[in-house]
């Protein structure tokens, strides 16, 4: 088995012991009962929980950006209305116990920090899309925000035409 192969199982169990038993419980330890790989083997990949967290974060960023090139919209902010849909219910719940692991050491969160800007850059150009662009992508986030924390007060048809309606106006704006 090849080392990256051996990291994915590493991060897919370290999402299955937050998934199911919240971020409080996410150990070196409970990541290898997890993955079948020692303790040791674990340390190879991840010398510490913080760099187990770190890959993690990298992780979800990662599917997030996959999802936002599978969209293959006309421009990068449809794209990444389009992509907040496709977020599954094992995502959104390590999601939000990451939040609470990065709320001890928010030093963890820079590399999302700096994903999160370039994408605003990106997505939000003030000669094209100026105000209406910037009020899009920063609805598109809030709103995944209010479903990450399950505090969306509309139903999930609702929420699947507004995100229609707003990826049509994130095209109408950025071209």
């Amino acid at each position: 088995m090849r080392s990256n192969n051996k990291r994915n199982k590493i991060l897919e169990a370290a999402f299955t012991v937050v998934a199911e038993q919240g971020a409080n419980r996410l150990t070196i330890d409970a990541v290898a009962a997890e993955s079948g790989f020692s303790k040791g083997g674990v340390l190879y990949h991840f010398r510490s929980k913080n760099a187990l967290l770190t890959g993690m974060l990298a992780h979800l960023v990662d599917a997030i950006l996959n999802r936002i090139e599978d969209q293959k919209l006309t421009n990068l902010l449809p794209s990444l209305i389009g992509a907040r849909q496709e977020t599954d219910v094992t995502e959104r719940r390590a999601s939000l116990a990451l939040l609470t692991a990065f709320a001890e050491d928010k030093r963890l969160l820079e590399p999302a920090r700096q994903q999160m800007t370039q994408l605003y850059r990106e997505s939000v150009n003030d000669k094209t899309g100026g105000d209406e662009a910037a009020i899009l992508f920063f609805a598109n986030e809030g709103l995944r925000f209010l479903e990450l924390f399950d505090l969306c007060p509309i139903g999930p048809t609702k929420v699947s035409k507004l995100t229609q309606h707003m990826i049509k106006r994130a095209e109408q704006v950025s071209s």
